[in-house]
């Protein structure tokens, strides 16, 4: 797929060293910062929801080791001699680990704020907002050299559908709980 690498090559040979520290800072939200920042806004709210955040992060950055050792698709920088490592990775590829969170903290962010905004244009403009953060940390890894665009679209989808399974779980656990105190009372 020569037209991955192209994207990367444009990106590189495109970007200032402005530019290329900016990505460098976004895909820290891509990794534990976007976690400590998503847990702390939603612990401020929901501690139930956030310790299932906590441990939807949690299985899948378990599973997305073992599918990229399963997959074994190198990084761009190993397979192209003038594709540049700026983001100091190593390691296999698909899918982007980075994508993979991001799509999960934006996924439970959106819930969360449907679930304590009530203003549909707040909902809108904060649902944007986290959906362009996705965005600019799936741009960014690519950017950086670290991966290919179907490794970071891979990686947002597969977090997406964690998140759901995470939030379904949860308002599953929430119903049952709920139920039980009905029946006690």
């Amino acid at each position: 797929m020569d037209f991955e690498s192209d994207i990367i090559r444009f990106l590189q040979s495109n970007a200032t060293n402005g530019w290329t520290t900016f990505f460098q800072i976004v895909t820290l939200f891509g990794g534990f910062l976007g976690l400590f920042v998503s847990f702390f806004i939603i612990f401020s709210k929901n501690k139930k929801l956030a310790v299932v955040l906590i441990f939807t992060f949690a299985v899948a950055s378990v599973l997305n080791h073992v599918l990229k050792a399963l997959i074994g698709r190198p990084r761009p920088f190993d397979t192209y001699n003038d594709i540049v490592n700026l983001g100091n990775e190593d390691g296999f590829s698909m899918p982007s680990g980075h994508s993979l969170c991001v799509g999960i903290y934006v996924a439970f962010l959106i819930y969360f704020l449907f679930q304590n905004i009530k203003d549909l244009p707040s909902r809108i403009l904060g649902s944007v907002a986290l959906g362009l953060i996705g965005v600019l940390v799936a741009f960014s890894r690519m950017l950086l050299g670290a991966h290919y665009l179907t490794d970071v679209v891979a990686g947002f989808f597969l977090g997406i559908m964690f998140a759901i399974v995470g939030i379904i779980v949860y308002n599953v656990v929430i119903k049952i709980k709920a139920k039980k105190c009905i029946t006690k009372g």
